[in-house]
């Protein structure tokens, strides 16, 4: 049975589209040395090929070279983060394209499970613990391709500006889907806001998919031609109505929410909050007017991580409390936490969340446990918070939680670090913590 790679990439070759104004392949495109460089290097179907340190336009062309030879590629930003068990053994000795685009082939001997239905392979985000490694199947990417198309009213001949880092599952979910679309796409990284807008003045590209730190910048260039978008989304992160409003003054239309996961693309989409599901997801939990944890069903199996041996599944719990109005359209209000396990004894950190949030000032709150430098073997609590509010208040606010209720150390700071998708960067707030630690 075919996997359905092949098939996709057969697709978009077959419309002729273009990446940076150029089709994939196109004389001198390297496209056609990877695949002979592949082949070279023994890849097979269903055989993993990781995609080192690439981005744009390059990241595009190897993605669709993989494909061609049945196998899976797996995008990871340089340097690559640390993973644990199953998936670091998997991933250890795979295939790569490097950053130069080199090819370097599997460890001899290595011996690897086929991935029969993968489409692709994306690092999570790794805000709330270590990244996993999700796994997306082909019929994921061609649901996900549908709920953009509807989403972004994507038509052939659209020229699609993805600025934002295709590393990770969204701008690549973006790109791919405006491709297999008929879309040319626009995937030259964002290095100046005026640059952007001026594509976007001057009708060069039509539809923009930014995060809102990329939206926020945009709105801040002068005018440079007369061009409006036919449609922008921000996807990743809220979309504040101040900044909403700021956008539509400025390029003439107003934001569509965007939201899905690393592990089952792009799921909602519209003009509030994170917008209503697209087709072929619905919504399990919560009902309407609810509040709660939201749990979906799709129409295409969820693969979830490798190494966890679950297999596919059609609902979804997300990790996300949201509210869902009557009306279908759905709110972002705060990540699931689990008890926390702190020297062998689970916590619960929603009591702590709590306190620390209804201290004026607080505009967010990350919690760690890492083990204590020089003596590993104990662990320490610690509550980045996000704001101008003063230690005192925020111990005061802790004094009021129940008996038993731990007290983390405060490291306050004005922003908590984010990625380049707006999430918050878990690696940067151990930095942060380790290095409020040193100088404390």
């Amino acid at each position: 049975m075919s996997s359905g790679r092949r098939e996709v990439v057969t697709r978009i070759l077959a419309q002729g589209v273009h990446v940076d104004g150029e089709r994939i392949d196109a004389a001198g495109s390297p496209f056609n040395s990877l695949l002979d460089r592949l082949s070279q290097a023994k890849v097979r179907p269903g055989g993993l090929v990781v995609l080192s340190g690439l981005s744009g336009r390059n990241l595009v062309v190897a993605t669709m070279a993989v494909w061609q030879l049945d196998a899976v590629p797996m995008p990871v930003p340089d340097p690559e983060p640390s993973l644990d068990g199953p998936s670091a053994r998997f991933i250890s000795g795979a295939c790569r394209i490097t950053a130069s685009l080199s090819v370097i082939p599997a460890a001899p001997g290595r011996q690897a499970e086929a991935l029969n239905t993968t489409a692709v392979l994306h690092l999570s985000s790794g805000s709330t613990d270590r990244p996993k490694v999700a796994r997306r199947g082909v019929a994921s990417v061609l649901y996900d391709t549908e709920g953009y198309r509807a989403g972004l009213g994507l038509v052939p001949g659209d020229r699609v500006a993805v600025p934002v880092p295709l590393v990770h599952s969204f701008g690549w979910g973006v790109a791919i889907s405006a491709l297999i679309s008929g879309c040319d796409i626009d995937v030259t990284p964002f290095v100046r806001a005026s640059t952007l807008a001026r594509k976007t003045d001057s009708g060069v590209v039509s539809v923009l998919a930014l995060t809102p730190p990329l939206a926020r910048l945009l709105v801040g260039t002068r005018r440079q031609g007369a061009s409006t978008p036919r449609a922008a989304m921000a996807g990743a992160g809220q979309v504040p109505d101040e900044l909403n409003e700021a956008f539509q003054k400025r390029f003439g239309l107003p934001l569509l929410r965007g939201y899905g996961s690393t592990e089952t693309g792009g799921t909602f989409f519209g003009d509030r909050g994170m917008g209503r599901p697209v087709p072929g997801v619905d919504v399990v939990k919560p009902p309407p007017g609810e509040r709660g944890e939201l749990v979906l069903r799709l129409a295409a199996p969820v693969e979830g991580y490798l190494g966890d041996n679950q297999g596919p599944k059609r609902e979804w719990r997300t990790g996300d409390i949201v509210r869902h109005d009557t009306d279908g359209s759905v709110h972002f209000q705060e990540r699931v936490r689990g008890p926390l396990r702190l020297n062998g004894k689970f916590i619960r950190p929603d009591i702590t969340e709590k306190a620390l949030r209804s201290v004026p000032g607080v505009t967010d709150v990350f919690l760690l446990i890492l083990p204590r430098n020089g003596s590993p073997e104990i662990e320490d609590f610690y509550a980045v918070v996000e704001g101008n509010a003063a230690e005192q208040d925020l111990l005061v606010a802790m004094a009021g939680c129940p008996a038993g209720t731990p007290v983390p150390r405060v490291v306050v700071c004005r922003e908590l670090p984010r990625t380049t998708v707006g999430k918050r960067d878990r690696g940067a707030l151990i930095e942060t913590v380790r290095r409020a630690s040193r100088h404390a």
